[in-house]
């Protein structure tokens, strides 16, 4: 356990496509969490509120960013040289954060910023992983690390 957090083995993690595959499924995750959470919290006895509260919305931001930095930052570096991934994924993470600062008054409009901001990471760690397939089977992946 203790190889995976040596620099060798974060490089090694960061050349797979399992940094995008848990993004993936983290921003759908998150996607679900948000759409369900106005419609559940009131059903809910407030001792479950802290557990789908605020806390949960920034831990999910929080990996969203931190996965999509390094996952995507890595592949545009050294795998394809494509900003669409990027793009999609600052765009997405733009609308999350617009979307944790609507108050309570607008409910719907956060749901909606929060779905269209989860979506397009989802999208952009999807095209990274065809884009990073395509740079596999077309010159091999490329990167430093695969050469020890």
């Amino acid at each position: 356990m203790i190889g995976y957090f040596t620099a060798r083995g974060i490089r090694s993690a960061l050349h797979s496509d399992g940094p995008d595959r848990v993004a993936v499924w983290t921003s759908v995750a998150c996607a679900i969490h948000c759409a369900l959470t106005p419609l559940l919290l009131p059903l809910l006895p407030y001792a479950v509120g802290g557990f789908v509260g605020e806390g949960t919305e920034h831990a999910f931001r929080g990996l969203a960013l931190v996965l999509g930095v390094l996952s995507l930052g890595h592949s545009y570096r050294v795998v394809h040289r494509r900003w669409l991934p990027l793009g999609l994924f600052v765009g997405g993470m733009a609308l999350l954060f617009a979307a944790s600062f609507q108050t309570s008054a607008h409910p719907a409009r956060e749901l909606i910023l929060v779905l269209v901001g989860a979506s397009a990471i989802v999208a952009a760690h999807t095209i990274n992983l065809g884009l990073r397939s395509a740079a596999r089977s077309a010159v091999g992946c490329g990167c430093a690390c695969h050469d020890d």
